[in-house]
């Protein structure tokens, strides 16, 4: 938390060094009849494609299915702020609340079963899941590079650097239901939770065990700036890919990588 503490510190010494940089330089960032500000603040919104990368099993047994695979939508929204040292490069620092959510699904092996007073076995199709919820507060450190000019309000750059993530939570809704057949329910000799009037067991329900508080990651992407209100705001819409350095939780071999869909609005102050 020191070191959130600190970036957002930084952050708002630079928009005092922005207005400053502002009143001496003109506040528009895209013309280049004036001097373009150094300092450029303001938000960040997106969405974000998550990929869960699991290795779990529903419960411990060998004869249940391992999640493997798992995705998901979350969003994210912040601040940000660009501090440009040279024409060309750039160093963009931004926090955020970011959601990175997903779901693993796995069918069980169809089984013939005889339902009572029945002459005929019927096909028993049965579905685990594994809904994801995960949160974390972001501080990143991205260096910008511009490679085209493309029009006068219009400039091509790429971008990559690391990403501090603190996780504020995460937890595992982990559920068994019987899709067929559909006049029947399950046998709950353990007397789990049950829903849908017992067409639902659920395993587990809670925080992620052992679930890692530190996340480190990898962003790079590209991105391209657009002047709007007569070039005095820039809207900068980007795709960026995150890469995962540390893994969900200590228990299992549990990645996270996500590819973000992220636009900054920038002007000096």
């Amino acid at each position: 938390m020191k070191f959130l503490s600190a970036t957002l510190c930084a952050l708002a010494i630079g928009v005092t060094i922005g207005s400053e940089a502002t009143l001496a330089q003109g506040s528009n960032p895209l013309d280049p009849t004036v001097p373009r500000s150094q300092v450029l603040v303001g938000p960040t919104v997106g969405i974000t494609r998550n990929y869960h990368t699991g290795g779990f099993r529903t419960i411990d047994d060998p004869n249940c299915p391992i999640f493997e695979q798992g995705s998901g939508w979350g969003f994210l929204v912040g601040m940000t702020a660009e501090f440009q040292p040279s024409p060309n490069w750039s160093i963009i620092p931004r926090i955020c609340y970011d959601t990175r959510p997903g779901q693993f699904t796995q069918n069980l092996p169809d089984a013939q079963v005889l339902l009572p007073n029945a002459t005929q076995p019927v096909n028993q199709t049965v579905e685990t899941s594994s809904d994801i919820t995960y949160s974390l507060l972001t501080a990143e450190v991205l260096y910008k590079y511009e490679i085209a000019k493309i029009t006068k309000g219009l400039r091509l750059s790429v971008q990559a650097g690391p990403v501090f993530g603190y996780v504020l939570g995460g937890k595992n809704r982990q559920v068994q239901d019987l899709i067929e057949p559909q006049n029947a329910r399950f046998v709950n000799p353990d007397q789990l939770p049950e829903e849908n009037n017992g067409r639902r067991l659920i395993l587990f329900d809670g925080d992620i065990p052992e679930r890692e508080s530190i996340r480190f990651s990898l962003k790079a992407g590209a991105a391209v700036e657009v002047g709007l209100f007569g070039n005095a705001w820039i809207m900068c819409p980007g795709v960026f890919y995150d890469y995962g350095l540390t893994q969900v939780t200590k228990a299992e071999n549990w990645n996270l990588n996500s590819i973000l869909f992220q636009v900054d609005f920038r002007r000096a102050f």
